[in-house]
């Protein structure tokens, strides 16, 4: 089977799908990736080729900005740009190979669009929550609601008249519902109960990837508790947060595994206690199998792998869906959310010891762990999409 893989740059929607691309090849199916250069190693290491954004699409990625800041229709807007100038690359290179099945982001990977373009099935890969409708109410969709909403719809009536295809709303644009769909957890965690398989295909998160080589000595924590605080790749530019943490666990038994990712400038970060471990990158999943704790930007993918291993969260959401993240954390006890303006060193340092006290919240994070292991058959998914694709070309 020859699949081509639609993603775009970020870590979070890239890393789930790793596992999957690497069973694929395993089988012996061809696959080639779509997605910015930065992570071309990673998905050649997982045996696809790779194919790189044309110097059009990275000038978009650079110098795109918003017309305005709504949180919802900013997404919507940035998505069907992004659509607009990536789907021609990609129809472009389906039209240079004979794919059998194309699997796509969910936000960035033009499903709706290609479903109706292309007669090969269209499969989407959903880095967050799998949705059945928009997570706003349908007066906001309406036009006129709001200029930014406006400009989404004319966006969505250039792409449709270029390709002459029917409108869809742009809630099925935001759903991204594709011929099937692979979701990255449980069924349990992603909370839609009206998604059923085969249609929907719940893999569990995705741990079967290559990681960075670290010169990271485990050794050095000992037997003391040991707190990760991370805010995943994209919004790392925070020197007040880490120095809030540096305050809050200094004088404290515990020790600290803190990520900065590579936007901060660690000279400014206050005097480093000797219980701190501070690094621009950690192997995450070998942080997270030691983790006591989990200080997160609620990511999803990031939350579903400390899920994996049974640890307690604190979320902290500042944008897009980590706040849908940090309230399904904290209304299935698996954790605990606070505000980032709110935030003080003596409050995180008083969340954090009550997560670790609490006995409830422990044995819920271990009673899903055994759900996400139990879910996490990427064998099964990868056959089941090898009998997608070849029931529909028998189908002609």
């Amino acid at each position: 089977m020859n699949v081509l893989f639609v993603n775009a740059n970020l870590y979070g929607h890239i890393n789930p799908t790793l596992g999957l691309v690497k069973r694929l090849t395993g089988r012996g199916n061809e696959v080639n990736y779509f997605c910015s250069a930065k992570f071309s190693d990673s998905v050649i290491q997982a045996g696809a080729g790779w194919i790189g954004y044309s110097s059009h699409l990275d000038l978009f990625l650079k110098d795109y900005r918003p017309t305005d800041r709504h949180p919802f229709f900013m997404l919507m807007e940035y998505m069907l740009q992004y659509d607009e100038v990536m789907l021609p690359e990609i129809l472009e290179n389906v039209a240079e190979n004979q794919y059998d099945v194309i699997i796509c982001d969910s936000i960035f990977g033009g499903a709706c669009f290609l479903k109706q373009i292309l007669k090969i099935p269209v499969l989407c890969s959903h880095s967050s929550f799998a949705m059945s409708k928009a997570p706003v109410p349908e007066e906001m969709l309406v036009k006129g609601y709001h200029s930014q909403l406006d400009h989404c719809y004319q966006i969505l009536e250039r792409l449709c008249e270029k390709y002459s295809i029917e409108k869809p709303g742009l809630d099925q644009v935001f759903t991204s519902k594709g011929d099937m769909n692979i979701i990255y957890t449980t069924r349990e965690f992603n909370g839609d109960n009206s998604m059923k398989e085969p249609e929907y295909l719940f893999a569990g998160p995705s741990i079967d990837r290559h990681q960075e080589a670290s010169d990271i000595d485990f050794r050095e924590i000992g037997d003391r508790t040991l707190i990760y605080i991370s805010l995943g790749s994209l919004n790392t530019d925070n020197i007040d947060f880490y120095n809030l943490c540096i305050s809050a666990f200094c004088d404290t038994g515990y020790f600290v595994c803190m990520s900065t990712g590579n936007k901060c400038d660690v000279s400014e970060l206050i005097e480093m206690p000797s219980n701190f471990m501070v690094k621009s990158y950690f192997p995450q999943l070998e942080v997270l199998k030691r983790a006591d704790v989990f200080i997160t930007h609620a990511g999803f993918n990031s939350v579903n792998e400390a899920l994996y291993f049974g640890v307690p969260m604190l979320a902290l959401p500042q944008v897009n869906d980590q706040h849908m993240v940090a309230k399904r954390l904290v209304s299935m006890h698996l954790g605990m959310a606070e505000s980032m303006k709110e935030l003080s060193s003596e409050i995180l340092k008083s969340k954090t010891e009550a997560l670790l006290l609490n006995r409830q919240i422990k044995e819920n994070c271990i009673q899903v762990s055994q759900k996400m292991r139990e879910a996490g058959d990427l064998e099964r998914v990868v056959k089941e999409v090898e009998r997608f694709g070849m029931t529909w070309k028998e189908r002609g």
